[in-house]
């Protein structure tokens, strides 16, 4: 039996709920395909050693643990599991907030009492664990802890074509010529957003806002006039008519940088939510991946009111392994004035 460490991501980009909700551990890239039919091509590059460890020497019954930096010197142990199944290539898991995760191992997830923090853990996606210290705290935690209960994995999201988004674009009333323009518009953004995910380091939310997201609003028939940029600390607030003063937004959206989960949005809506109370529907976006809230009860909860997810890189019906959250068609219906 071998124990092996493993991490759900950083800072504001989490999705270690994804790992307890499904009985799963996941790492990527997974776009080349299984590790098994892509073998030569994995074996070729640095990465796809650690996923060959991943797909080959991980065996039933092995422990895992799940980490999260704690501070500089330490670990904190999110969940320990025991490893339950075999290798497998999941279309699932393609976009897990624009990571492509489709190594999969499912596991039986237990989460520790209380906080337990561990050093002798090293950075790195996915490695093996030798330290004796470390091996022990996760055994502990594995026996005393609370097993988590699993939600099945549901099939995969269909994708939608830019076809199909014109006719449901035009069904929902916009003009043809305008739909069409739409689907210019998204080919334009997916060109530039391939290329700054190649060499936008710096680049600002300033620059996404500007030549990412507002071309969409602009296309899908938002006017200037009913649209204010950096009002009131929010990014874009949108509102259903002209602007005037006094007015309050009917929808807003915060953009965020490529890479970044939504850590950094959710600390935003915090700061105005209190002031803009009658606003019900937010947007956030790193300008190729939206995501659509839309409050039902007093305050925000981002679990629950999470109603739709574009990806627009690779459009669907509905978020790629959430059913009860719907896909690129729905969002746009709701970015339409």
């Amino acid at each position: 039996m071998n124990f092996w460490q493993v991490a759900a991501g950083e800072s504001g980009r989490d999705y270690s709920k994804v790992f307890l909700q499904y009985g799963v551990m996941l790492i990527g890239s997974g776009d080349p395909g299984s590790y098994f039919s892509r073998e030569d091509y994995y074996g070729s590059r640095l990465w796809g050693h650690t996923i060959g460890y991943f797909a080959k020497q991980v065996a039933k019954d092995d422990i895992v643990i799940l980490k999260k930096p704690y501070d500089r010197k330490t670990w904190q142990v999110q969940a320990v599991g025991r490893v339950i199944g075999d290798y497998e290539w999941l279309e699932q898991f393609d976009d897990v907030q624009g990571w492509d995760l489709q190594h999969c191992r499912r596991v039986e997830w237990v989460c520790p009492a209380g906080l337990r923090k561990v050093a002798g853990l090293a950075r790195g996606t996915f490695r093996r664990v030798y330290n004796s210290e470390v091996k022990a705290v996760a055994q502990a935690a594995l026996e005393e802890g609370q097993k988590q209960p699993v939600n099945e994995i549901p099939p995969a999201a269909k994708a939608v074509s830019d076809e199909d988004l014109i006719d449901y674009l035009i069904d929902n009333g916009l003009r043809p010529g305008d739909a069409e323009m739409v689907i210019q518009t998204i080919w334009r953004i997916r060109r530039l957003g391939r290329w700054y995910e190649k060499h936008g380091k710096d680049l600002s939310e300033h620059e996404i806002r500007t030549f990412l997201i507002v071309p969409i609003l602009l296309a899908l028939g938002w006017s200037e006039q009913k649209l204010k940029i950096e009002w009131k600390n929010t990014d874009i607030s949108f509102f259903s008519r002209v602007y005037d003063s006094g007015d309050e937004p009917c929808m807003i959206l915060e953009s965020k940088r490529m890479g970044e989960g939504l850590g950094y949005a959710e600390k935003q809506v915090q700061r105005y939510a209190k002031d803009m109370p009658s606003c019900k529907r937010l947007i956030v976006s790193d300008g190729i991946r939206y995501y659509l809230y839309v409050k039902q009860g007093e305050s925000w909860d981002f679990e629950k009111d999470l109603k739709a997810y574009m990806n627009l890189l690779r459009l669907k019906n509905r978020h790629p392994y959430r059913t009860d959250v719907g896909g690129a068609p729905d969002l746009f219906i709701s970015l339409m004035p």
